[in-house]
């Protein structure tokens, strides 16, 4: 056997193993939320399970207007109401976007992280920004919201 044929085989027996090895996790009202396949923006990759208690997971891109103004006041009633919920905003821009810079240029202080290899966003079934989910303190989803979540669930939310 060839050393090119060798490596084709392991390369393909790689990439088998790999998709096989990653189970099928989907999104669901009321189901466990998907494990986050993504980085910090040191580039350590980060668990759903290092967030504790009540989660407000929303997928931005800078170019959405929308989403730069939802996570402002995100952070607004973050300080309004300290230790309510974490705020987790996972960006989609992908690698070509200096995640970096944007955060620095709207100053925010949540915590981001990258999706660069879209893995979390097919798992959360993402199919616009912004869109946001509340895990409950158990790791369960109990919301979903495609565009804008209205200001009486943000109420809901925080206030409580």
């Amino acid at each position: 056997m060839n050393i090119k044929l060798l490596l084709k085989s392991l390369c393909l027996s790689a990439v088998i193993f790999s998709t096989v090895s990653c189970k099928e996790e989907k999104a669901t009202l009321g189901n466990a939320a998907p494990e986050l396949a993504a980085y910090d923006l040191q580039g350590k990759q980060v668990s759903l399970k290092g967030w504790q208690g009540t989660r407000l997971l929303t997928f931005w891109s800078e170019t959405c207007g929308h989403c730069m103004a939802e996570l402002k006041t995100f952070e607004q009633l973050d300080e309004a109401y300290p230790n309510k919920v974490q705020l987790i905003a996972i960006n989609v821009d992908g690698e070509n976007m200096d995640t970096k810079a944007v955060v620095a240029k709207h100053q925010l202080t949540q915590s981001v992280i990258k999706d660069q290899m879209k893995i979390t966003s097919e798992r959360y079934q993402l199919v616009g920004t912004p869109t946001s989910f509340i895990i409950d303190d158990k790791g369960y989803i109990q919301a979903k919201f495609e565009g804008k979540i209205p200001q009486q669930e943000l109420d809901k939310l925080f206030k409580k």
